[in-house]
């Protein structure tokens, strides 16, 4: 859905980990220079450029005066609970200049890093915070971005979405019940797309959705701890989910 928006001026913020793998993906190339002999080739120089551009010409195309960019910590706090999480992707190469490109976005541009946190978190955050609602434009290609409200623009189809809060919520209880194969947890047993949103369907608020959320798990004889796991897993954190003092995440409760 391509949604227009008003000309007021933003801060764009961009969850580097994204683009910065998909410029660098674009670019690696693999050449064979005997029958057995094969080496990957990327023009790092030519991936600064590109970067450069895309950010520039994203911030003018979302009327934006500012742009920052969040980045991934090296440690996640989701591993804390779930040890699990994200663990398959350790066995996948990455494009051999994630590394040197997300060093010169660090060096070059104003960066957004919090303890433990992904990059996609730190959009959460910094989009969420009373002083930014409304003034924030989030740049991604993840579909989980859509669990936090606010204006988003996805790069991977360059499709632009408002998001409000009730959706947002029912997109973080969408997610919660049919789990993110590519973050490595599974939701709720037995429950794809189709099902979850029947399951969802005419809840006026997030409690209410919870208690449909929960009351699947436990028909799938599962308990309210591992129904909350798969909830904390699949939820973006927001402003109300950091605790800027102790700089740590508030781990999300239905009950909060």
């Amino acid at each position: 859905m391509i949604q227009k928006i008003d000309s007021k001026k933003r801060t764009l913020i961009v969850d580097g980990s994204i683009l910065i793998y998909r410029i660098a993906s674009a670019l690696e190339q693999a050449t064979q220079w005997e029958d057995d002999m094969w080496t990957l080739h990327a023009d790092l120089k030519l991936g600064k450029k590109v970067l450069d551009t895309s950010l520039r010409n994203y911030q003018d195309k979302l009327n934006c005066n500012k742009t920052i960019i969040a980045q991934d910590h090296t440690n996640n706090f989701r591993l804390d609970f779930f040890p699990a999480y994200k663990s398959h992707r350790k066995k996948v190469r990455k494009p051999i200049i994630v590394k040197p490109l997300k060093e010169y976005l660090a060096k070059n541009y104003e960066t957004l890093t919090l303890p433990n946190l992904e990059g996609d978190d730190v959009c959460g955050i910094f989009a969420t915070r009373p002083e930014n609602v409304g003034k924030v434009v989030v740049l991604s290609g993840d579909k989980d971005l859509r669990t936090i409200p606010g204006i988003h623009h996805f790069v991977h189809d360059e499709s632009t979405e408002v998001v409000d809060e009730k959706t947002a919520n029912y997109n973080f209880m969408y997610q919660t019940l049919v789990g993110d194969l590519t973050d490595n947890f599974g939701g709720c047993p037995k429950i794809g797309g189709i099902k979850a949103s029947r399951i969802l369907a005419n809840k006026k608020d997030l409690p209410e959705m919870w208690e449909a959320v929960l009351a699947e798990y436990k028909r799938q004889e599962l308990d309210e701890n591992y129904a909350l796991t798969q909830a904390r897993l699949a939820r973006i954190l927001r402003a109300s989910d950091w605790d800027s003092k102790k700089k740590k995440p508030i781990l999300w409760s239905p009950n909060a």
